[in-house]
């Protein structure tokens, strides 16, 4: 018999996603033009994590939230709402870099990301009904 750490329900993973989010961010604002490629290569690790964590951790809150009648629906709206948050994205490094990529406008993104990564744990935070999904 295994015991299950609740902490790693939706929730879990959705919180620590989140926050992993912020701290991947907050290293971008220490890069710059001179930065040397193995700090590129640990801000690439470290967001790395939190995409798995918070994939995983909506799918869990979608299929256990959901009405089995309803699943396809469901699972689809996710995919949706993941396309409109890429088309979001796009917006955001477009309003960020403008004509051309340079250190200032990755730094204004990460800006915006922390913003959106803390709205993110804000609401996992709040949102009681995670917090009761099992693994």
């Amino acid at each position: 018999m295994t015991a299950r750490l609740p902490a790693w329900n939706g929730w879990g993973k959705l919180v620590v996603g989140a926050v992993g989010q912020i701290v991947a961010c907050v290293l971008m604002l220490f890069l710059n033009a001179s930065s040397p490629v193995w700090m590129l290569l640990v801000v690439a690790l470290v967001f790395g994590v939190p995409q798995g964590l918070n994939n995983l951790g909506l799918q869990n809150s979608v299929y256990r939230q959901a009405d089995p009648e309803r699943m396809g629906a469901s699972s689809g709206l996710l995919r949706t709402f993941s396309y409109m948050g890429s088309m979001v994205a796009s917006a955001a490094s477009a309003f960020a870099f403008g004509r051309h990529a340079d250190t200032g406008g990755m730094h204004v993104l990460a800006w915006v990301m922390i913003g959106a990564a803390t709205l993110f744990l804000l609401i996992a935070v709040v949102d009681r009904s995670l917090g009761r999904l099992a693994v």
